[in-house]
């Protein structure tokens, strides 16, 4: 009776041991894939100011390229492994960040080179050719990444950011309406870190339709054309100012 009493209570043991290891792992699984961007945690602040530091002015410029070339051919199968191994030479942790930055880039770019050869608008087909070929560059380098590296579309951005307010940016913003564009240079640092902070917090390829809803609560506050026209450029100047990974980002005067 003894035995028997001892080997229920060992499977027992065993058990809750089992059932205690696979609490742990799933625990872990969830928050390394789970990201909320609206209310980061320290941690992930963190690791959002590393991955900001570590990609400014890195311009990966053979990732580029080869996002650019439509055409299948052997030389941009050279430019895939030249694209690799920058990726490659990213901090780990960040490499899904880089390629959501070349991606964002490469998107600005060709927009901003159809409306200038007025050609028609960069379409959905294209971004969606565009952003599964970013999103492929991961498995194609065999790069040690813990999750898949998805990007957002520009409607799923906005979406994102509709609705949200970047109340530190609007507070920044008035504070320098009618100060003199020149003088937010160097007039408000904390203040602007702020706003500075809610952009970060976005994701690397939303941080573009971020800024041009700063610019839409702006023009809500029903500014002198003037004052509107002073705002735009300093919301453009905010990708400067805040050193973002997205340098491409151009708000229309006409689009508001």
């Amino acid at each position: 009776m003894a035995k028997l009493t001892l080997l229920a209570l060992t499977i027992a043991t065993l058990l809750a041991l089992a059932s205690a290891h696979k609490t742990i792992v799933t625990t872990v699984l969830e928050e390394d894939d789970t990201f909320d961007t609206t209310n980061p945690s320290s941690q992930q602040q963190q690791q959002q100011q590393h991955c900001g530091r570590h990609l400014q002015g890195q311009q990966l410029r053979q990732c580029q390229t080869h996002l650019q070339n439509q055409n299948p051919s052997q030389q941009q199968q050279q430019t895939l492994q030249q694209c690799c191994q920058e990726l490659r030479n990213i901090d780990q942790q960040c490499q899904c960040r880089a390629v959501k930055k070349i991606f964002a880039e490469v998107q600005q770019q060709q927009q901003q080179q159809q409306q200038q050869q007025e050609t028609g608008p960069f379409g959905s087909q294209q971004t969606q050719r565009l952003k599964q070929k970013a999103e492929n560059l991961p498995n194609q380098c065999n790069l040690q990444t813990r999750r898949q590296c998805q990007i957002k579309t520009p409607g799923q951005c906005r979406q994102d950011v509709q609705g949200r307010q970047f109340n530190r940016c609007q507070r920044y913003l008035e504070q320098q309406t009618g100060s003199g564009y020149l003088q937010t240079v160097v007039s408000n640092p904390e203040e602007r870190e702020q706003c500075c902070q809610e952009l970060r917090n976005v994701e690397v390829e939303c941080q573009c339709e971020a800024m041009k809803q700063v610019m839409r609560q702006a023009q809500g506050m029903q500014h002198q054309q003037q004052e509107m026209g002073e705002m735009r450029r300093m919301v453009e100047d905010l990708k400067n100012q805040c050193k973002l990974e997205v340098q491409q980002c151009q708000i229309q005067s006409g689009m508001f």
